[in-house]
C-alpha cells in the first residue's frame, strides 16, 4: 500500500503507540493502591506529581485521535476493495472509534483528581479519595475499551486476509493481537497490541500498492 492516505494512516499508527506509551507512563505515576497514607498525601501536595499526570493524560487523548485518523485512513482504503455491504469495514470503524472514546474517557477520569486540584484548586483529597481516583479510568480502557479494539483488530486483520492489501503475516498477527486485547484487563497483552500497530505503521509507510485491488469476494 502507497499514498498520501496509506502513509497518514502509517505514521498515525506508529506516532499513537509512542504516545500511548508515554502518556500511559505519565498519566498512571502514582502510588500504588496499597501504598502507606503518608505517601499518597506526599504525592497530591506535590504538584510536580500531579502535573505529570496530567501531561499524561493529554498525550492519551491525542494517541486517541491519532487512532481516530489511522481508523478513518485504514476506512477509505480498505471498504473500496472489500466491496459488497463493506460489513467488515463498518465494525472496524464503529468498535475502534468505541476504543478511541473509552481510551480518551479513562484517561482523564484516572488524572480526575490531579486535574481538580490543579485546574479548579479543590481541596486537598482524603487519601482514600485520592487512592480510588487514580484507578478510575482504567475499567474504562482495559475492559470496555480493551474488548471493542479486539473486535476492531480483528476486523481489520480478517479485511487484510480478504483483499490482500497487506502481507497476511499482519493480518495473522493481527488477530494474536486482537485475542490478547480481549485480555486487556491484566495490562501485560496491551504490549502485543502496541506491538502489532507499531509494526503495522512500518508497513503501512514501507510497501507499495497495488494499483487496482479487487473487492473481495462474498
Amino acid at each position: 500500500m502507497g499514498g498520501m492516505t496509506t502513509r497518514l494512516a502509517g505514521i498515525c499508527a506508529a506516532l499513537f503507540v509512542i504516545l500511548m506509551v508515554v502518556g500511559l507512563t505519565l498519566a498512571t505515576d502514582s502510588p500504588d493502591t496499597d501504598a502507606p497514607d503518608q505517601e499518597w498525601l506526599d504525592y497530591v501536595r506535590d504538584d510536580g506529581n500531579l502535573v505529570r499526570n496530567i501531561i499524561g493524560a493529554y498525550l492519551m487523548v491525542i494517541a486517541a485521535v491519532l487512532f481516530l485518523v489511522f481508523l478513518a485512513a485504514m476506512y477509505r482504503r480498505l471498504r473500496p476493495a472489500e466491496g459488497g455491504d463493506g460489513l467488515w469495514s463498518l465494525v472496524m470503524l464503529v468498535t475502534g472509534v468505541a476504543w478511541a472514546s473509552a481510551l480518551a474517557a479513562g484517561a482523564i477520569l484516572n488524572v480526575t483528581t490531579a486535574g481538580a486540584i490543579e485546574f479548579g484548586q479543590a481541596p486537598e483529597p482524603t487519601v482514600e479519595t485520592a487512592r480510588w481516583f487514580s484507578q478510575l479510568g482504567f475499567g474504562v480502557f482495559l475492559v470496555g475499551g480493551g474488548l471493542c479494539v479486539a473486535a476492531s483488530s480483528a476486523a481489520l486483520s480478517t479485511l487484510i486476509l480478504q483483499t490482500k492489501t497487506l502481507p497476511a503475516w499482519v493480518g495473522y498477527f493481527g488477530f494474536l493481537a486482537a485475542l490478547a486485547m480481549v485480555f486487556a484487563a491484566l495490562f501485560i497483552p496491551m504490549i502485543i497490541f502496541g506491538l502489532w500497530m507499531l509494526v503495522l505503521g512500518i508497513v503501512l509507510v514501507t510497501t507499495s500498492e497495488p494499483a487496482a485491488p479487487a473487492p473481495a469476494r462474498a
